[in-house]
């Protein structure tokens, strides 16, 4: 089996560290802009390596040839298209796509446009999206959850996480998804209600506790309800750990910084300065925000009757390393090279992946700890 992986950032060069040490995988490929990141990372892995942007259709073609499954790991992913460049190349090769996309944007392209599960279904080929920890687990806890129950209505996803300079990716995609409309699903339809509205708070498990919290626009609103049928509402509501960044993140948003429209005059939008100030020495005496030593945590409670009775299941997932992301995202992939997920079509997990094994596997990972109660009961580690 030959993999290509493409971005060698943080969750990017994890993807492929866990890809190239399975036994399934012959060769790795992977691929970024910058040579140096893909150099490192190649050598690590004795990998093969290509420095390509993925605008560059003719060389990302190239790249691909031979290859049976591509990891796409460039995020933002509706960033300069990041995602559609790689899901078309895929397509036009016939190779398998899987990525971590996490931007409402892009999950409404794939998921609600029909032309792309048609044409991924026509071609013969698989192709996942979203598989990170929020969209992705909290999709395949979303669906076990679903699965016990005769009746499941509504599905609530809630996380909170650290504010955090030494990753800028993040940030641009987190600044960026609360920019917008945070699409939700309620009473059977799409609704457009903006981020920071919707605000509660929400008491997670120890160490976390109590955040508050604000509709935002990641994907599982929509790729929740197009996978599992019958739903009157999903929700998505998240939020920094550090109430200081939440602040920063609004003011961002209610002047302008967020925008990529170009401005008259230079040849940067106000995101594109904004990202490389904050990421800049004289940007982090502004934007540093001390991080609180509590892991990311999301959860997903799903509600509705089973035999004929009311019931509410609560599920929490917490990441200590903040490599759930990527392990999540290397274990999709390799259950569908190993054959465990067989579709022709564009899917989120949710709507492809068997909740219980994926689930079962990352159970496994020493910094990665899943819960689950009924509630009315104390909180268990999850069990199957």
């Amino acid at each position: 089996m030959r993999v290509v992986v493409i971005g060698c950032g943080f969750h990017g060069r994890g993807v492929a560290y866990e890809l190239a040490a399975a036994p399934e995988v012959q060769s790795v490929v992977v691929v970024d802009k910058e040579r140096a990141k893909a150099e490192a990372v190649a050598q690590k892995i004795r990998a093969d390596w290509v420095q390509l942007e993925v605008q560059d259709t003719h060389s990302l073609s190239q790249a691909l040839q031979g290859a049976d499954l591509v990891f796409n790991a460039i995020g933002p992913y509706h960033y300069r298209r990041n995602a559609l460049c790689v899901v078309e190349a895929a397509l036009a090769a016939g190779v398998q796509y899987v990525d971590m996309n996490d931007d409402h944007e892009v999950a409404e392209t794939l998921l609600l446009e029909p032309k792309w599960d048609r044409h991924a279904s026509e071609v013969g080929i698989a192709m996942i999206t979203g598989t990170g920890i929020a969209p992705g687990v909290t999709g395949m806890l979303a669906k076990l959850g679903y699965e016990r129950m005769d009746h499941p209505r509504t599905i609530d996803v809630r996380f909170s996480w650290n504010y955090s300079l030494s990753y800028p990716a993040a940030l641009h995609h987190f600044f960026r998804l609360n920019s917008g409309d945070a699409p939700q699903y309620i009473e059977g339809e799409y609704v457009r209600p903006g981020a920071f509205s919707g605000r509660e708070r929400c008491t997670f498990l120890p160490p976390v506790g109590e955040k508050e919290i604000f509709y935002t626009g990641i994907n599982d609103p929509v790729s929740i309800s197009c996978s599992l049928p019958g739903l009157e509402r999903v929700t998505a509501r998240g939020a920094y750990h550090q109430s200081a960044a939440n602040e920063l993140l609004q003011s961002m948003v209610r002047w302008g910084f967020t925008s990529y429209e170009s401005i008259p005059g230079s040849t940067e939008s106000p995101f594109e300065f904004l990202m490389k100030y904050v990421s800049s020495d004289a940007g982090r005496e502004y934007f540093d925000i001390p991080m609180e030593n509590t892991p990311m945590a999301a959860r997903v409670e799903v509600a509705g009757s089973h035999h004929g009775a009311p019931m509410r299941l609560v599920f929490e997932v917490q990441d200590f390393s903040r490599r759930a992301t990527t392990s999540a995202s290397a274990r999709v992939a390799l259950m569908l090279i190993r054959g465990e997920i067989a579709f022709s079509g564009m899917r989120a997990p949710e709507g492809c992946v068997d909740a219980t094994a994926f689930l079962q596997g990352l159970a496994k990972h020493p910094d990665i700890k899943l819960f689950a109660w009924r509630e009315g009961e104390q909180p268990a580690q999850l069990e199957f």
